[in-house]
């Protein structure tokens, strides 16, 4: 069984789909299997498909489900001791699977975060979005290790819910997603959110890795769920509940930092989907979310000023998470 199996989903991407899976056939690591999902794609796509030929990648195709869906599929398919995931049109550097494996040979950790890489326009390099999350991680936990012994281990987990809900930025043992039954929430998109808060509420034991390990390339002149500003927006309203609600089950709920933390991690995609959604769906939108909050434990917004200032939370997200509670 190899150590690594990294997960990507495709539909309908046509010769990005090489960016992936060039950059993972790379690596200096080859222990690893690549499994691909085509959800439903077109001839263009298939055709792609067809021509891979190395024995590590397995293509598994399916009726147009859904990305949750193809990345379920793929976790039921997984045999690496470590499981990753890779967006079709994103990369991986290629120490980036070495890197991984060395930190699992001396830690054996349930979950790695890993930061990564923001290509923009004309391929521009930047850091990623969470990188002052990471930068702030490195601080409180230098070891890199949060478990029991962790000092401030609440904080820690704090700032970690805080972390973009990205699924390249996680490494998850695959003994552990089978002991919690953690899996992506089928029909529905920015799913990422509610795996990343349940893995990390879930998790024994937390490595953080400095070392970018992905590359997310921000598109301009295709469709990504990320892009536009259709109804797929509103999707973000039952993940928020649905991640709030099983979070709201954990021992964890009990820490208001924590109970904040996850909050605001919701409310961060929430305010980002209200601000871009079109603006005829905006009224609906912002009913359906304070309609949505009325049915979570109401704990949750229980939260002060001197959280917000202790967890850095941006003022949109901070003005919005207020406009809910006077709403109430």
């Amino acid at each position: 069984m190899p150590l690594l199996s990294c997960i990507t989903t495709t539909f309908n991407d046509g010769p990005l789909l090489m960016t992936s899976v060039e950059s993972l056939l790379a690596q200096a690591f080859e222990d690893f299997e690549l499994i691909i999902v085509d959800d439903g794609s077109s001839e263009n796509t298939r055709a792609i498909l067809d021509t891979l030929s190395d024995p590590r990648i397995t293509v598994i195709r399916q009726a147009n489900d859904g990305l949750s869906s193809a990345r379920n599929r793929g976790l039921s398919q997984a045999k690496g001791d470590y499981i990753c995931f890779l967006d079709a049109d994103d990369s991986r550097p290629a120490w980036a699977f070495a890197t991984i494996a060395r930190d699992i040979e001396h830690h054996a950790p349930d979950l790695i975060l890993c930061r990564g890489a923001l290509s923009e326009v004309r391929d521009a390099p930047f850091c990623f979005y969470d990188t002052p999350q990471f930068e702030k991680l490195e601080t409180h936990c230098p070891q890199g290790t949060l478990d029991t012994d962790t000092p401030d281990a609440d904080v820690v987990r704090s700032l970690a819910y805080l972390a973009e809900p990205q699924s390249a930025n996680k490494v998850v043992r695959r003994a552990f997603l089978e002991e919690n039954g953690l899996c992506f929430p089928n029909t529905h998109f920015f799913e990422d959110v509610f795996f990343h808060v349940n893995a990390l509420a879930r998790s024994r034991k937390t490595r953080f890795l400095q070392t970018p390990c992905f590359t997310y390339f921000r598109r301009y002149s295709r469709p990504q769920i990320t892009a536009g500003s259709g109804d797929r927006r509103f999707d973000i309203i039952p993940v928020t509940r649905l991640t709030l609600e099983t979070f709201a089950r954990t021992p964890y709920f009990d820490d208001r930092r924590q109970r904040a933390a996850v909050l605001c991690a919701c409310m961060k995609l929430l305010t980002w989907c209200g601000s871009t959604i079109g603006h005829g769906n905006r009224p609906h939108f912002w009913q359906l979310t304070h309609a949505m909050c009325r049915l979570v434990d109401p704990g949750y917004f229980a939260i002060s000023d001197s959280m917000f200032d202790e967890l850095s939370i941006p003022e949109d997200v901070r003005k919005r998470v207020r406009g809910i509670v006077n709403a109430f």
